[in-house]
């Protein structure tokens, strides 16, 4: 979502004596000053009008124990931009503790032998979280293998890709992700 300048096809019809493309001339500088803006909210996940969009709901969560606690994979193949963030809610006996897990949709959650039931949530900074991926039935943590889960990737990156290789934003066409609102 970009910036609204009221008035711009107004802007450009303006004549001042002496000077006839003054309005055509202002019309490109105030154009200008739009594009910019709309890039740097493209670049830094930001809405100039007040209203952030929060990213798509992650696809899928999958939790196993491991001998500190829980291994976590989110699986994400939506669209999205760079500094997308993940939160795993566990909740056990009626207690919700949320762990903010950076861009990373791998890792340990030191949660040791709780069982609870867990989700996931995507997020921008600053911005509002996608609705939850719930996964069903409990999990226990503790016990279980220390070997790895397969990547799913961090930030803009896609399953099994190094760490670095992701650009701006992640979109199957190409083109960045369109925002909501």
């Amino acid at each position: 979502m970009t910036l609204d300048v009221r008035n711009l096809d107004w802007l450009r019809k303006l004549k001042i004596e002496g000077v006839p493309d003054f309005g055509q001339r202002m019309y490109e500088v105030v154009a200008d000053m739009k594009n910019g803006v709309q890039t740097i909210e493209q670049q830094g996940n930001f809405s100039c009008n007040g209203n952030p969009s929060p990213p798509p709901a992650p696809d899928g969560l999958r939790i196993v124990p491991h001998q500190t606690g829980v291994q976590f994979a989110i699986k994400h193949d939506g669209e999205f931009y760079q500094g997308i963030q993940y939160e795993i809610d566990a909740t056990s006996a009626g207690v919700t503790h949320t762990y903010d897990v950076g861009s990373s949709r791998n890792g340990v959650l030191p949660v040791g032998n709780l069982s609870a039931t867990y989700q996931v949530r995507a997020r921008y900074p600053n911005g509002p979280s996608s609705p939850a991926f719930r996964l069903s039935g409990l999990v226990s943590g503790g016990g279980g293998s220390s070997a790895l889960l397969p990547s799913e990737g961090a930030g803009t990156t896609r399953r099994g890709q190094p760490p670095g290789f992701g650009g701006p934003f992640r979109s199957a066409n190409g083109a960045p992700p369109v925002r909501g609102q």
